[in-house]
């Protein structure tokens, strides 16, 4: 790692501070999560780094800000239920049936609920309350349980042209979709873009996470290390040089 002095490192912060203020979204990494359906489905909800908030959509009346518990003796998990601001439509799935029936009762209540558009969502301040230079992981969680959706392709994208792998929403495919960022505004920008413009999510889970080391960062410290141990190693062949006084 680079050591800057104080005031360059001060003047570079406020400088990174005037280039972002205006940034509404920063790019996103995005990779296939875990599966979340069937019995065990609650166990692919990702629990590395600190929970920052877990959302269940597709709340209505007086459900909205109550909470549902997940795996109270394990996970512990509570996410909190909306009605999204971003999303047109709440709706409920009520037809998980075996062998594709969720165990948990708390993770099946919140995999019943979701909510949907009639267009594609683009979503400026999706999530908010960001900590700029901070490293997130955002776990969207989209799925149905009845048939007929076969074709239905949905994509999760950044706003600035990244967009994830396609998740299936055919009957009964739960796979959950991951992307990692580091925010460079409190907001992040979210597109949801579905084939046939019927975008649906049913929860989500945000956590920040430890910051992603830098190409080339690892191989400068292990280059740092070999040259301070060449010195070391320098400073004891020449106190053994005969004629040399031990210090």
């Amino acid at each position: 790692m680079q050591i800057i002095p104080n005031a360059i490192a001060t003047a570079t912060a406020f400088a990174l501070v005037g280039a972002v203020s205006c940034a509404s979204a920063a790019a996103i990494s995005w990779s296939p999560g875990p599966s979340f359906g069937g019995p065990n489905g609650h166990q692919g909800i990702l629990t590395n780094g600190t929970l920052v908030e877990a959302i269940d959509l597709g709340a209505t009346g007086s459900a909205i800000g109550t909470t549902i518990t997940v795996d109270p003796a394990g996970l512990n998990l509570r996410f909190t239920r909306v009605d999204s601001p971003f999303f047109t439509t709440p709706f409920a799935d009520s037809g998980f049936g075996t062998p594709n029936n969720i165990g948990d009762a708390g993770w099946r209540a919140i995999i019943d609920t979701a909510e949907y558009s009639v267009s594609d969502v683009t979503a400026p301040t999706f999530l908010s309350g960001l900590t700029v230079g901070s490293t997130y992981q955002i776990q969207f969680f989209s799925g149905r349980s009845y048939p007929g959706l076969e074709g239905r392709l949905l994509q999760y994208g950044d706003g600035q042209g990244n967009f994830s792998p396609t998740v299936s929403m055919g009957q009964n495919v739960f796979t959950s979709m991951v992307g990692t960022f580091v925010a460079n505004a409190s907001t992040q920008a979210i597109v949801f873009d579905e084939n046939t413009n019927l975008p649906t999510l049913n929860a989500y889970v945000l956590r920040e996470i430890p910051a992603i080391p830098e190409p080339g960062s690892g191989l400068l410290m292990l280059a740092g290390l070999a040259a301070a141990g060449l010195f070391v190693q320098r400073c004891r062949v020449r106190s053994a040089e005969p004629g040399r006084q031990q210090a």
